[in-house]
């Protein structure tokens, strides 16, 4: 959730800069500082989703090995342990 978070911020202060570097009027024309700010946004949600996949991956992985001691220490704190 923290990097979601960061990008939004990045994003809007990236657009805010731009909007006062540029104008309002030129920022319509410029169609790579859309690009910029969604891009932003789309990295830190796919950052968000590596993170939630990377804290869930080694546990399941475990489990599938059936090693409990392995399941014992990967699950303990593992948001995805069941």
């Amino acid at each position: 959730m923290l990097p979601l978070i960061i990008g939004v911020v990045v994003a809007s202060v990236f657009r805010i800069v731009a909007v006062m570097i540029l104008g309002t009027d030129r920022l319509l024309t410029h169609a790579w500082v859309d690009v910029i700010f969604w891009s932003l946004i789309g990295v830190a949600a796919a950052l968000s989703l590596v993170n939630l996949a990377w804290e869930c991956l080694p546990c399941r992985l475990s489990r599938l090995s059936h090693n409990r001691r392995l399941i014992e220490r990967l699950c303990r704190n593992s948001p995805c342990a069941r």
